[in-house]
């Protein structure tokens, strides 16, 4: 991490901001933080946590003032510290849904351990951006992108994301996970899920899978596969 520039500092209740001057971000800071502290809340109750550390977030102007190149922003767990953008790129903080993403990084492995799962652990991300932004978890989009790609035959195999998530592209390895912890969170609860996310390995995932949900994770992806273009209910 190398978060290198002039810096502007502010606090609230649980972050410690650093933003760049005259930047988009130092004319939003206090919506930015309004909504930060939102959805802190938010990710608490629906995680089941008590997490209260102060996380350190570094506002970059865009990509190439952070130093991206294959991603929007990014999270260091054991350091309580996220890096995101605001401005001419797009947003990873301090919009609702977005707002999300990153910070339930930082509570997952913190409150719950952590995981060598990239499919659970960015499935829990995904799906907090889209139940933190609608509370009724409509979290569409990731259920359009399942349904085209079931459409076209081209659906990955949950146990192989679970083994090789870097062999998939972004643009379907995070919907995919997104939709498919959305349809066993809501199926089966959150505890469940946090059990997977810390007992699961990759190596053996259908395996773990059986243990904690007590069905067998082809029948559980075959279900979610066909529920795919549907709002999932409760």
């Amino acid at each position: 991490m190398d978060s290198h520039g002039t810096w502007l500092q502010t606090e609230s209740e649980h972050y410690v901001y650093y933003y760049r001057p005259n930047s988009a971000a130092a004319a939003d800071i206090e919506s930015i933080k309004t909504e930060q502290e939102r959805v802190f809340t938010q990710l608490n109750q629906l995680l089941g946590t008590q997490y209260n550390q102060k996380i350190h977030a570094y506002i970059f102007n865009d990509l190439a003032d952070a130093g991206f190149t294959d991603k929007t922003g990014q999270a260091f767990p054991i350091l309580n510290t996220i890096e995101v953008i605001y401005g001419s790129d797009g947003y990873t903080i301090g919009k609702r849904g977005i707002s999300a993403h990153e910070v339930a990084h930082i509570i997952t492995f913190n409150a719950w351990g952590p995981t060598d799962l990239r499919i659970l652990s960015e499935g829990i991300a995904v799906y907090m951006e889209h139940v933190t932004y609608d509370s009724e978890a409509k979290y569409g989009s990731s259920q359009m992108i399942v349904a085209a790609l079931v459409a076209h035959g081209d659906l990955p195999n949950i146990e192989s994301l679970a083994s090789d998530f870097e062999q998939f592209d972004t643009n379907i390895s995070y919907p995919v996970s997104g939709s498919f912890a959305g349809y066993i969170i809501r199926r089966f609860g959150m505890e469940k899920y946090r059990r997977l996310f810390t007992e699961g390995r990759s190596n053996h995932f259908a395996a773990d899978f059986k243990s904690v949900y007590g069905v067998s994770l082809s029948d559980v992806e075959n279900t979610w596969s066909h529920y795919s273009d549907k709002s999932l209910t409760q």
